[in-house]
Parts: C-alpha cells; structure tokens; sequence
C-alpha cells in the first residue's frame, strides 16, 4: 500500500474538495453519490475511496480550475484501477470473515488465495506470521477440519488437547473390548480408504508389480512414499 500512498493522497484531497459547500452543491446536479474520504482508523475506507472515485469521476468537470490540482493524472489512474483490483478482493475477504458459520479452515483457504495473488500478504497473512498468537492450535485446527488429522505434529497435537471429545475416547475403548473382529474391520476400512484415494499413485508408482505384491507391504510402501517429506537420512 505504501507505493500507492501518493495517489491516495490526491484521491482524498480531492473528495475534501468535492464535499465543499459549491461543489458539492454542482455535483448533486449530476449524480446522487456523495464523496467518501478515507479514514485512518478503517482500512475498507481506502477500498471504499478508491471505488467511488471512479463512480464520480466520469461526473467531474475537468476543467474547473478548482479542481484541476488535486484531479490524479491518467498514469495515477491506471495505478489507481489496479490497486482497485487488489482492494476488491480483500474487501470480498473481509466482509465473507464476518459470516456466522465461518471456520478456521475457510479463513485459511481465504488467506492462503490472497496469499497466492500477493506473496508479501504472508507476513500478515501467513499461518505462521507474528500477528498469529498461537500458530500451532490454528494449524492444527486446520488440519482437523479438513480432515487430516492423522498428520498433526506434536505441538498441535499438544495444542489441542484439551479440546480433544471424551466420546473419542470411549470409542476407542469399546472397539477394543470387541476383540479381533473390531480390528479386522477396521484393517478392511483403512484398506478401502487406501483403494479409493491412493489408486493412481500406486498405478503409476508400482505398475503391474503391485499385483505381486502383499496388501500389507503396498500399503507401508505407499504410505511411506505420501510421507516422505517427514523422512530424511536420519530418520
């Protein structure tokens, strides 16, 4: 925002000029929309600024002398209608974080999408940036949500902990008071998990060769090949 600052100067002294008494009073002739300065205590004001100055300005007489000098030149506004691009998104961003049933893996996945627009938001953005005051329960909750649980590390495991259901738990106790049967169904449940998510990757990984091969050891070899970010030769 900062290499934006000078054009966002003339914008504002311009909509202070347009509120004046005379040419507020000839802008109401031609439209109903008022000037909207920014203000330094609301960051959506710059969007909001930036948005209206270009619904007035096919509305502005360019050659009153009054406001010749705080009109912004074309270069300016060519920047300026860039930066609007970026100011929409965010706004989109900002206002969505307002809804009621908003989690911690959409706020993520929102974060990460202007991330990828604009790399430099992830000092702000990131899930690790210093604003974030606990990055291993934000993460760990991400991961949960979307599902990857099995893959939290040990500090969101401990993040989390006391939040973690006591219904959980007591599944697992009754599932192993129910003997082999219980873990031979669950052995089945995982395989066809595997089957369903992982068939691709053990075609073009193995080809024919995984018709040879156990059951046992296509699932350890695929699941240490998913993994192999988390290993390393010392391992």
């Amino acid at each position: 925002m900062k290499q934006h600052e000078e054009d966002l100067a003339t914008v504002q002294s311009l909509m202070v000029r347009l509120r004046t008494l005379k040419q507020s009073a000839k802008l109401r002739l031609k439209t109903p929309l008022r000037p909207v300065i920014r203000q330094d205590t609301r960051w959506s004001s710059t969007f909001c600024m930036v948005h209206r100055y270009f619904r007035l300005l096919e509305h502005l007489d360019t050659t009153d002398d009054a406001l010749a000098d705080v009109l912004p030149a074309p270069a300016s506004n060519k920047r300026l209608r860039a930066l609007l691009n970026d100011l929409k998104k965010i706004e989109s961003v900002s206002k969505a974080l307002q809804g009621a049933n908003v989690s911690l893996l959409d706020v993520r996945v929102w974060f990460d999408g202007l991330i990828a627009i604009k790399p430099h938001y992830a000092t702000y953005l990131g899930p690790r940036a210093d604003i974030v005051h606990s990055p291993d329960f934000e993460s760990g909750c991400v991961r949960v949500l979307g599902g990857k649980a099995n893959r939290l590390t040990r500090g969101e495991k401990a993040a989390l902990r006391p939040f973690r259901c006591d219904d959980a738990q007591s599944s697992v106790a009754e599932d192993a008071e129910s003997g082999d049967e219980g873990s031979f169904v669950e052995q089945l449940q995982k395989r066809r998990r595997l089957a369903a998510v992982e068939p691709s990757v053990a075609r073009t990984t193995y080809g024919q060769e995984r018709h040879s091969l156990q059951p046992i050891t296509l699932e350890m070899l695929l699941f240490l090949r998913q993994n192999e970010q988390y290993w390393s030769a010392q391992t």
